[in-house]
């Protein structure tokens, strides 16, 4: 019975050996006609592998081409078919490895990538949708999505030009919410090693993707602010759109990282020829003269004018006198001293009934701790005060040296804004650099031709005899006599030039047509001063606030005066007249002008001199008088009489 058994098993052995033969042999395909014999009868649907047609199927297809050439369509030359043999297009090899995903792409991004060049609608509404969710994340919470952020900054570096310009849109508020009022510094090697908690490493994971994204959104500012005018419209339309992003940053963005940036953007737009033709550019000046005006402490204002003055002399002083009136709106400087030192505020005391109670025990304690508090206050006034004096030192330094450049580079298109400015910030010039200013001034006013200057060229000699007598007369505590002969000269010599300028009661804020012979007419943007004004205060300088009148001179200028009255509309006349009455008040030795009794006069007067001291104008007769007794404006005759009676008083 066990043998049985055993040889049952023995032939389950070697039934099972064969069946995993032969499956070896399925597997691997490689039957032969013995192995076919071998197999049994009993296996249904027995094949005959050595067929050659199979064999021949089971080959690899050979055409004879080369891995070079492919095949192309075949070609008919002569009624006869013929094989063509081609190289093979790479193109289509790049385009599918292009095609192929990068795996650090998200499906958006390469969803944005394949978005065709003409938007539809539809695609729109999709972008604008995508947009608001990421906004919206955002502001509920910017660290836990900060990734948002990035997405928002990629778009807008997108080539598709409605992806760049919503996503720069949307990325104006964003940043405007989330910036910090206060500059981000890079960690430190040491600081990047060390542990620290979960939220230090959260917060710092933000504040580093949030500097990043930020620096590249104001480099795609930067470099879409500079395209041309003349470049492709669409081009163009972003570079204005980055231009407003700029402006509308430029208040938060001035306390954050990058600020140098964004201010550098905004000047070099500024600064750019043909200015007025970007419809932006009025908005750029505003935004920045408000934030110099807004500024108190000096380190902002110090960027801006560093930049700006870099800037214009890069362009060759060529700018736009806007862009250089800017300078004015330096409100840090408006209390700067150089000699004098600002004191700290005054404390107020508390009145005895007022003051509350305490122990003794309380009152040792609170005066210790007021003491501390009193001295961490004073170092804190004491820093802050240096470094806002330092600042103010080099915000005068730098406006003051492009004024006396400007000068010296003799820009007639700038003149208007630096006579101005100095006028404002003058003052506060040493001795040496006010020698400077007076002498770049007295040769503009040698190099023109006094006799026969153009309007705008008029303009330029009076700005220049004003802001000097300012700057001398606002320097008077130093008491250094400057001789300011050469400009009382040069104002004695415009007088009859001045007296036929049709314009002499005009400026740009008048109502009236141009003139279309006048091609030289300038229109200031600050000093909106007439001639006739800047006249009178020249006058008003010589005569009244410094110490160049005398009574040789005051004659003279009587007698060239009352000359120019005849010439000069009806406001000119009486301004002068107004001024003579109180030249005579001070000098009553020019009542004898106004007749020939009782005085002696040697030889004759020179009208045509050119100096008050060549003219002899004690010699002189003013008969002018019986001229203006017989003019039109009521107003000049009663003045004219008026001037009579008390040149009669002087001589009595």
């Amino acid at each position: 019975m066990g043998s049985k058994k055993r040889s049952q098993k023995a032939a389950e052995d070697r039934a099972s050996k064969r069946r995993k033969e032969q499956d070896a042999l399925l597997e691997n395909g490689l039957f032969t006609r013995e192995d076919v014999e071998d197999i049994d009868d009993s296996i249904p649907n027995k094949k005959s592998w050595d067929d050659e047609e199979q064999d021949y199927e089971m080959k690899p297809r050979n055409l004879g081409q080369s891995q070079d050439h492919v095949e192309g369509l075949p070609i008919k030359v002569k009624g006869k078919v013929e094989r063509r043999m081609m190289l093979p297009e790479v193109k289509d090899d790049i385009t599918k490895e292009e095609a192929k995903p990068d795996p650090e792409q998200s499906p958006a991004e390469i969803e944005e990538e394949e978005q065709p060049s003409v938007d539809t609608v539809e695609s729109v509404l999709k972008l604008k949708e995508e947009l608001a969710e990421l906004v919206e994340n955002l502001m509920e919470d910017a660290e836990e999505n900060i990734g948002s952020l990035t997405r928002l900054r990629k778009m807008a570096q997108s080539k598709n030009s409605n992806t760049c310009k919503f996503s720069m849109l949307a990325l104006i508020p964003v940043f405007k919410s989330i910036i910090p009022s206060y500059k981000i510094r890079p960690l430190s090697d040491l600081e990047k090693r060390e542990r620290v908690t979960k939220e230090v490493a959260k917060q710092r994971n933000f504040e580093e993707m949030l500097v990043h994204n930020y620096k590249e959104y104001v480099d795609l500012l930067g470099v879409l602010a500079k395209t041309p005018n003349g470049a492709d419209p669409i081009q163009v339309s972003l570079g204005n759109l980055a231009t407003s992003a700029a402006v509308e940053l430029l208040p938060t963005a001035s306390q954050f990282n990058f600020s140098s940036e964004v201010f550098t953007i905004l000047i070099r737009r500024i600064c750019k020829p043909n200015p007025l033709a970007d419809p932006i550019y009025t908005n750029m000046v505003k935004a920045i003269e408000t934030l110099l005006s807004d500024d108190d402490e000096g380190r902002i204002s110090f960027d801006i004018v560093r930049i700006l003055s870099k800037t214009i002399k890069t362009r060759s002083y060529m700018v736009e006198e806007s862009a250089l009136n800017i300078l004015l709106s330096l409100e840090v400087l408006q209390d700067y001293d150089p000699n004098t030192k600002v004191d700290g505020p005054s404390k107020m005391k508390v009145k005895k009934k007022d003051r509350v109670h305490i122990s003794k025990k309380q009152r040792k304690v609170r005066k210790e701790m007021k003491k501390v508090e009193e001295e961490m206050r004073r170092a804190e006034e004491t820093v802050f005060a240096e470094e806002r004096e330092r600042n103010q030192a080099e915000l005068l330094k730098l406006t003051l040296s492009l004024y006396l450049n400007i000068l010296k580079n003799n820009n007639s298109q700038l003149i208007g804004a630096v006579l101005e400015g100095l006028s404002k910030y003058g003052h506060m010039s040493n001795f040496d650099l006010l020698g400077d200013f007076l002498e770049v001034m007295r040769e503009l006013i040698a190099t023109s031709e006094l006799d026969n200057l153009s309007s705008t060229e008029t303009r330029k000699v009076l700005l220049c005899i004003v802001t000097a007598f300012s700057l001398v007369c606002r320097h008077s505590e130093m008491k250094v006599n400057m001789d300011l002969s050469s400009f009382v000269d040069a104002l004695y010599a415009i007088i009859p030039n001045l007296s036929l300028d049709a314009d002499i009661e005009y400026s740009h804020k008048t109502l009236r047509l141009a003139d279309p012979l006048n091609s030289e007419y300038c229109k200031p943007s600050v000093n909106v001063s007439t001639k006739a004004e800047l006249l009178l205060r020249a006058l008003d300088y010589v005569f009244f606030r410094s110490k160049s009148g005398t009574k040789t001179r005051a004659a003279a200028f009587t007698k060239r005066l009352y000359i120019a009255m005849s010439s000069t509309p009806e406001k000119t006349g009486v301004a002068l007249l107004k001024f003579l009455d109180k030249l005579m008040s001070k000098y009553p030795e020019v009542g004898g002008l106004y007749s020939t009794e009782d005085r002696i006069g040697n030889g004759a007067f020179q009208l045509e001199a050119e100096t008050p001291a060549r003219s002899n104008a004690e010699a002189a007769t003013i008969w002018e008088n019986s001229l203006l007794l017989k003019h039109y404006s009521p107003l000049v005759v009663k003045g004219t009489k008026s001037m009579l009676e008390k040149s009669r008083e002087s001589l009595k």
